[in-house]
């Protein structure tokens, strides 16, 4: 039997995993929203490739909706259902749905990892070509780069697009100081 602290603790951890998980899904479905509508003015896109861990996601969902739902049935505290509840909505619901995004170049921007990033926020623009392909946009703004993995078959017109947006004063790229 566990103390009454230590049902405390797992109250609290609980309401902090749902308010986390509310957190979530209200930021996914609002990138998704984003995305529905950017979508129509792709210029060249391609599915995102699939998580490696896909099914131990999907995997999460499911023990989340179990154990939401034998909390449920046992009569738990609602925000021990509520929490679960969240967490499988999460695993089952946006990220299968994350996964309709298109990444890519867009007319407005690039839809990149971690979401949009319109031209005029990018910085600057690097492409590491290692077996992947990959262009880091590092935003105006600071923070981390996006990160944009472009297909083989892709590349050259990726090239060509941000060259076009360059010249056309779409993309105002900072000079790069020795290579930094």
């Amino acid at each position: 039997m566990l103390t009454p602290a230590q049902q405390q603790m797992i109250s609290l951890g609980l309401l902090g995993l749902g308010l986390y998980f509310a957190v979530q899904l209200a930021r996914g479905l609002a990138g998704y929203l984003r995305y529905r509508r950017v979508a129509p003015t792709a210029v060249v896109a391609w599915p995102a490739p699939r998580p490696a861990q896909m099914t131990w996601l999907v995997a999460m969902g499911v023990l989340g909706a179990a154990t939401a739902a034998v909390n449920a049935w046992t009569h738990r505290p609602l925000h021990h259902v509520v929490g679960l509840a969240l967490m499988a909505a999460y695993f089952l619901g946006l990220v299968p749905l994350a996964r309709r995004i298109r990444l890519g170049l867009y007319r407005d921007g690039v839809w990149a990892h971690r979401g949009f990033v319109r031209w005029e926020e990018v910085a600057r623009i690097a492409f590491v070509e290692t077996p992947q392909i990959v262009v880091l946009l590092q935003p105006r703004r600071g923070g981390a780069a996006f990160k944009l993995p472009v297909p083989g078959e892709e590349y050259g017109r990726v090239r060509k697009i941000l060259e076009e947006k360059t010249r056309a004063g779409v993309l105002h790229l900072e000079p790069v100081i020795l290579g930094l």
